[in-house]
């Protein structure tokens, strides 16, 4: 038992930004499932606890649990709700790193999940059409956030392809097109508090993208939209830099290109020195220093 929690543990810690969101997506999805269980088997109703953790639409009860606009986006009650958002995770959170920074992404998929959210909550306490059951109604999933990134890498790369089966390559910007007609379409129906989150997490998402494409400041993305990989924007042309991911807060030159391979070399070096190390001895073995570089170079 103690080597599997080990191996995920290694896992998780090798694991990109994306991958650790699945991890936690997972991880709560089962620990509310193994909760059900023993409600079940006390003959004890754990609906109520449930509902601590989703997003309910009336501003009432959002007064009496505000923390739920944060924690209504890890939490799946379905396995196929839970398995279709963690591969459109995996999957566009592996676009959004090749071009920004493993900040940037937990930023998107936060933000782009409390925009869903906020858009939930005040379209079903302004259109008429949902007054009937605000009271009673709830939002759950990562849906927001994963279509924060879709939108975000859609707008910044719209002729980047994703290949389907059966269908080939289709480009992310008709892809985009296609994921919020539906959801447009999809206001008067069963699912109408998901469509709307969906919308607000794909307008959080255009609105990233449309930055990062004019190469525009967000400061609370980093220092220039793109941050570790981004683009400078003083000039107006896109120039690609390289910051040292350990890199102390003194330097006052960028790394030239020699420093900066024989800096990754070293840390790629000592990198499988630690992995050997583990699979020798166990992870419990490293010392404080190595589990926190193998962290970080997780991140």
């Amino acid at each position: 038992m103690a080597s599997i929690w080990d191996n995920i543990k290694f896992r998780y810690l090798q694991g990109n930004i994306a991958t650790k969101l699945i991890f936690i997506n997972v991880g709560i999805f089962l620990l509310i499932k193994l909760f059900v269980v023993f409600c079940h088997l006390f003959q004890f109703d754990g609906s109520r606890f449930i509902l601590l953790l989703q997003l309910p639409a009336s501003w009432d009860q959002i007064l009496l649990r505000p923390w739920t606009l944060l924690t209504y986006m890890f939490v799946h009650l379905g396995f196929f709700h839970l398995l279709f958002n963690m591969i459109w995770l995996y999957v566009f959170g592996l676009y959004f790193l090749r071009w920004f920074s493993s900040r940037q992404l937990l930023m998107v998929y936060l933000l782009g999940g409390l925009t869903g959210g906020l858009f939930y909550i005040i379209a079903y306490n302004l259109f008429p059409l949902y007054s009937s059951s605000v009271e009673h109604t709830v939002l759950m999933g990562a849906s927001a956030s994963v279509l924060a990134l879709t939108l975000s890498v859609a707008f910044y790369r719209p002729n980047e392809s994703l290949v389907f089966m059966f269908i080939g390559q289709v480009k992310l910007k008709w892809l985009a097109v296609a994921m919020v007609v539906i959801d447009l379409l999809s206001l008067a129906g069963d699912n109408a508090g998901g469509s709307l989150a969906h919308l607000g997490g794909a307008l959080f998402g255009l609105l990233f993208g449309f930055f990062s494409r004019e190469n525009l400041s967000l400061s609370i993305f980093g220092s220039k939209t793109g941050g570790s990989r981004g683009f400078r924007a003083k000039t107006g042309k896109r120039t690609k830099y390289h910051r040292p991911r350990f890199e102390k807060a003194n330097r006052t030159r960028p790394e030239s290109d020699q420093e900066y391979r024989d800096r990754k070399k070293n840390e790629e070096d000592y990198r499988d020195a630690i992995l050997d190390k583990i699979k020798q001895s166990g992870y419990e073995s490293l010392s404080k220093k190595e589990k926190q570089f193998l962290f970080k170079s997780g991140q």
